[in-house]
């Protein structure tokens, strides 16, 4: 099993740090279409917990990634545990692209919140575009 740990101050670039280094990390593992739906999940889920996380000065947002038996798992955490996870479709002045993604691009996702609150979800390699 390949695994990357990750942890970010919530600052604007927490999203494109995360990609960047999730693709240095499993590019050897994973087919270009599946790479491309991992970083594209990463960054919606960061991004997520960013926006809507309500996160306080001090706060980390960790993101895991692992590749074990032909399935990919990304998990992103945030410490809070009320802010809204909602699935709604994407509007016409942005947002609601972030579950909405992770909806069409996942094989299976879900929430857990008995710590902080973690967003995960499981790909496997021949699904996505």
């Amino acid at each position: 099993m390949d695994e990357v740990e990750l942890s970010y101050q919530p600052a604007l670039t927490a999203a494109t740090q995360a990609r960047t280094e999730v693709t240095e990390r499993l590019a050897s593992r994973l087919g270009a279409s599946t790479l491309e739906d991992v970083r594209l999940l990463v960054t919606e889920l960061i991004t997520n917990a960013l926006r809507h996380g309500k996160l306080t000065p001090g706060d980390r947002v960790s993101l895991k990634a692992s590749v074990d038996d032909g399935v990919v798992r990304i998990e992103v955490r945030d410490p809070g545990n009320n802010g809204d996870i909602a699935l709604r479709e994407p509007g016409p002045r942005g947002g609601g692209y972030g579950l909405y993604l992770v909806e069409r691009l996942a094989k299976r996702w879900g929430v857990d919140r008995r710590d902080g609150t973690v967003v995960w979800c499981e790909l496997a390699p021949a699904a996505g575009r």
